[in-house]
C-alpha cells in the first residue's frame, strides 16, 4: 500500500493508520478529519471566558477540545469549577485535578485536597501528604486520623 504524507509533520504513514508513530496526528493520512465530540458554552462572558463551557472529543485538527470556563466540563477543564479527567482551576474535580481546593484519584491542592493521592497543606487520602493529613499512609506534620488495617 502506498504511504502518504502525515498532514501535521509530512512523515510517510499508511493512509488507514489511526495515528501518526512521529507526531500523533489522529488520522495522519486523511487532509481533514471529521470533528468528534460535543462543545457548547453560554453566550455570557467573564473577563473573556464563558460562564458555563462543555466540551469532549477532538476538533476537525485532531487536537483534543479543553473546556475554558468559570464552569468548565470535559476532558480537560480549566475554570474556576473544573469537572472532567484533568482539571486545573479554583475548585478541581477529576482523576488528575490541581487546584486551590481539589478532589480526585491524584490531587494536588493550595489549600485541600482529597481523595486517593492528595497532595496539598489539609489532605484527606489513601496516601495523604502534607501539613495537616488523615488516610491511610500519611506523611505530614500532624496526623489528624490515621487509619491502620
Amino acid at each position: 500500500m502506498p504511504s502518504v504524507p502525515c498532514r501535521q509533520c509530512s512523515a510517510p504513514v499508511n493512509p488507514e493508520d489511526a495515528t501518526c508513530a512521529r507526531c500523533g496526528a489522529i488520522q495522519p493520512g486523511r487532509k481533514e478529519i471529521a470533528p468528534v465530540g460535543f462543545e457548547w458554552q453560554t453566550q455570557g462572558k467573564w473577563m473573556g471566558v464563558p460562564w458555563v463551557h462543555v466540551a469532549f472529543g477532538h476538533d476537525a485538527t485532531g487536537r483534543a477540545r479543553t473546556a475554558r470556563g468559570v464552569v468548565a466540563v470535559g476532558q480537560r477543564a480549566i475554570g474556576g469549577v473544573a469537572i472532567g479527567i484533568v482539571t486545573a482551576g479554583f475548585v478541581s474535580l477529576g482523576f488528575v485535578s490541581l487546584g486551590v481546593l481539589s478532589v480526585g484519584v491524584v490531587s494536588f491542592g493550595g489549600l485541600f485536597a482529597g481523595g486517593v493521592n492528595a497532595i496539598a497543606p489539609f489532605a484527606l487520602g489513601v496516601v495523604a501528604m502534607g501539613y495537616k493529613v488523615g488516610g491511610v499512609a500519611t506523611f505530614g506534620w500532624k496526623t489528624l486520623f490515621p487509619i491502620t488495617l
